[in-house]
């Protein structure tokens, strides 16, 4: 395990009363906890299985903790990715786990795997709370694109102790015929089967393949906050996507807030005030709804 630190915790010693009859035993106290980040940590036993953690200064148990999944179409990407999303949050004071996990294939590696390695996350931020005075569950968890579709169904379907989901640009309903005969024309079926496991070869009227059923976030929505972020000009996920999500949210009274950025594309960060608004909103709602 390899821990790069930026800052290092101060600690405290209280003063230890002694007498003949009676020894108190030392207690520490961290009196002033800095901003620290460990690199490359690793979760699991997959080479992918590693993740960079941010710890802000003067954090506790009941600061928002933030697990954040990559994109990539299930089959690339990288941790790196959204380091500057992760930096912003440190500095709003927001923890985050930045994670890479295992690519979608198409004989051994599918969405369940891919849960897998995000339930392996949460486990060991939990066994890690005490060490570094964060919380040991409600975390919340987000992601960009295909990172957003496993962040939903990791909160939906496998891990209902997750206080809030920020998803950005991701496809939420694969049983949706215009959205997969718009994924079939941009040639991206193969990666939808990777992930889902689908051996089905599907054409514009035929039945939906019960793996695209199953692994559709709106299909199994439940009652944890969540949060939309789309460009109306999405040239990979259509913003009908964002719609489908809202009017599931909206039919079992979840809480939620859809955020439209006018003009932005699939990478709806890309120009500058773009990016503050991303950021600035998942700020915002992480420090709503992922504090306790």
């Amino acid at each position: 395990m390899n821990y790069c630190k930026i800052a290092v915790l101060s600690i405290g010693l209280l003063t230890v009363s002694c007498s003949t009859q009676h020894v108190e035993s030392a207690k520490t106290v961290s009196l002033s906890q800095k901003a620290e980040k460990l690199t490359d940590i690793k979760y699991g036993s997959h080479e992918r299985n590693v993740m960079d953690i941010y710890l802000p200064a003067d954090r506790s148990p009941k600061t928002a903790f933030l697990i954040n999944i990559h994109g990539g179409a299930w089959v690339q990407g990288d941790k790196k990715d959204d380091g500057k999303l992760s930096e912003y949050l440190l500095s709003k004071g927001i923890a985050v786990a930045n994670l890479d996990y295992r690519y979608a294939n198409l004989t051994d590696t599918h969405l369940p795997e891919l849960l897998d390695d995000i339930d392996h996350v949460a486990k060991y931020l939990s066994s890690h709370a005490r060490e570094w005075n964060t919380r040991k569950n409600g975390f919340s968890i987000s992601g960009g694109s295909s990172g957003a579709h496993v962040s939903l169904m990791y909160a939906y379907t496998k891990n209902p102790q997750i206080k809030t989901i920020i998803e950005m640009c991701g496809p939420v309903d694969f049983t949706d015929v215009q959205t997969l005969q718009y994924v079939k024309a941009a040639n991206l079926l193969d990666v939808l089967n990777k992930m889902s496991g689908n051996k089905v070869v599907w054409n514009p009227g035929d039945a939906i393949p019960e793996a695209y059923v199953k692994t559709s976030p709106a299909k199994f929505v439940n009652q944890i906050p969540t949060m939309i972020i789309h460009g109306d000009q999405d040239e990979v996920v259509p913003i009908q996507q964002a719609y489908i999500l809202e009017k599931a949210l909206k039919a079992k009274g979840v809480q939620y807030k859809l955020v439209i950025v006018p003009g932005a594309g699939h990478l709806i960060t890309k120009l500058p005030e773009n990016e503050q608004t991303v950021f600035t909103n998942v700020v915002e709602w992480l420090k709503k709804y992922g504090t306790n």
